[in-house]
């Protein structure tokens, strides 16, 4: 007979609206339950607990470190301000707990080093939640890239839009010592760790400008990089190297990415989610292989951290991958003049 994984118990440290979307995924997974709730704002539990609709009653703390501390635990779900993502990931792997922590993790290397170091030496599993990384038709696009069989990449480029206005004022999304770096910093992460994750590549050479908008974080931020290995030295010049192209507009009134990756024999799109190619005998259309049924890992980040879990796997996202964003996200903002909050 066949023995049923053991039940694993999450907490909930964030319960705005992400903290929600992650407490219902992990909700729905059979062998997995949402045990506590940790909040500062007491309204936003009661939502969660209320959307949930579970039959046991669910603990509420407006202390994280309560929560930790007064119940049992196996792993914690954090989806809090961005600044704080690192003080309560720390705090949970040495209680012991395995850990899925929102992105950004860090804009500064010395947190992001002692997250690392930390993670090793518990040997509790965590994961950033870079859910590009997890679908099908991104994982396809990393084997394509990453088989030989399309030559090298010669340029690629990245357009994307959201409103990231009208939702936030007033939230702490639109507060540069809460979410350092703004739009530019949090959600563009999603498409820049998508590339380099993909071709194994990272950026140097950045240029990079940054608008406003009438907010106090950057909205608008445009330019160009080169790409290198990721790991080669990122200083002398690199004018053979591909050229990476981005745009990131944040106060538009649609969701809409397109990662173009063009190779010395075909180009690849990934297009909201959707992996399009052209070998150049046709125009572009459905990758082959996009198109087959999904296997193996989960699509998303909360399925496939507990499916890790259970099967005692890695995961895609540990927090040493995190560097190619960090360091092209500091050099952007750099070299467009846009300050960091002083580290602390």
């Amino acid at each position: 007979m066949t023995q049923s994984p053991a039940l694993l118990r999450f907490g909930m440290i964030g319960c705005g609206a992400l903290g929600l979307v992650h407490a219902q995924r992990l909700s729905a997974i059979p062998g997995v339950q949402v045990a506590a709730l940790s909040d500062p704002n007491p309204p936003a539990m009661d939502h969660v607990r209320k959307e949930l609709a579970s039959e046991t009653t669910i603990p509420q703390f407006t202390d994280y470190e309560e929560m930790l501390r007064t119940v049992e635990l196996d792993a914690v779900c954090i989806s809090s301000p961005n600044r704080l993502h690192v003080e309560q990931l720390l705090a949970s792997v040495e209680r012991g707990l395995h850990v899925l922590c929102e992105k950004p993790l860090s804009l500064f290397p010395p947190e992001v080093t002692q997250v690392v170091n930390t993670t090793q030496r518990t040997g509790k599993t965590v994961a950033i939640a870079y859910q590009s990384r997890y679908r099908w038709d991104a994982r396809i696009l990393k084997k394509a890239l990453q088989s030989g069989r399309w030559g090298r990449i010669t340029s690629a480029s990245i357009f994307s839009t959201e409103d990231w206005i009208t939702p936030n004022v007033g939230t702490w999304r639109h507060d540069p010592a809460r979410c350092p770096g703004g739009f530019f910093a949090d959600a563009n992460g999603h498409q820049l760790d998508l590339l380099f994750w993909a071709t194994g590549m990272a950026a140097t050479d950045v240029h990079a400008q940054i608008e406003q908008r009438g907010t106090p974080i950057p909205i608008a931020t445009w330019g160009d990089a080169r790409l290198i290995p990721h790991g080669a030295s990122g200083s002398g010049e690199h004018h053979g190297a591909p050229l990476l192209s981005f745009n990131f507009v944040g106060d538009a009134r649609h969701w809409h990415e397109e990662i173009t990756i063009h190779t010395e024999r075909a180009d690849f799109v990934m297009r909201d989610t959707h992996l399009l190619w052209s070998d150049g005998t046709t125009g572009l259309t459905v990758f082959p292989e996009a198109a087959m049924v999904a296997e193996g890992m989960p699509d998303l980040p909360d399925t496939a951290f507990v499916w890790a879990l259970q099967n005692q796997e890695p995961v895609l996202s540990p927090p040493e991958s995190v560097w190619p964003v960090l360091n092209f996200t500091r050099e952007a903002l750099a070299v467009a003049g846009y300050g960091l909050p002083e580290f602390c």
